[in-house]
């Protein structure tokens, strides 16, 4: 499991539920130190109450664990904040893959990550939220019944 699949597998919940969905293609190695930064993962437009939603992801694999603010790049921020300023949905999307057992992702709100100020958010608060179902699934049985609504209504903005 790689980013690039949590992307994919993001970009096709959100078409499958309605929205048009992009992932921004990754640089190809041989033009990494020359090519651009991107601003962030990816944006998908969905129907009204979500309508835009921009993202950046980040998986952590075979366990839930501690999750550090310092794995989004200071552009990717600056880019997501800019998007909030001017109206949008900007958010960081953090993703567990634990193989054969859990699949899923969950929304955190980017005011809420850029206040962090670099601390990490602990395993058990991440364990706090899946038992709190802020937790979406993306397991294939599972994502028929996501609904874009959760994107509000599950984004994290405190701990």
């Amino acid at each position: 499991m790689t980013e690039k699949i949590l992307n994919h597998d993001i970009v096709s919940l959100f078409s499958d539920h309605g929205a048009v969905a992009w992932k921004i293609p990754d640089p190809n190695q041989s033009t990494v130190l020359n090519a651009s930064k991107r601003p962030f993962d990816g944006f998908a437009r969905f129907p009204p109450p979500v309508n835009d939603f921009w993202f950046e992801s980040k998986l952590i694999k075979n366990k839930v664990k501690a999750f550090s603010p310092y794995l989004v790049k200071n552009h990717q921020l600056e880019s997501l904040l800019q998007i909030k300023r001017n109206g949008g949905r900007a958010a960081i999307l953090l993703g567990c893959w634990i193989p054969r057992k859990e699949y899923w992702f969950m929304v955190f709100d980017i005011d809420f990550i850029v206040g962090l100020g670099g601390v990490s958010i602990k395993q058990k608060e991440l364990c706090n939220f899946c038992e709190g179902n802020y937790n979406i699934s993306l397991k294939s049985k599972d994502s028929e019944y996501f609904k874009p609504e959760w994107l509000i209504e599950k984004m994290i903005i405190s701990l």
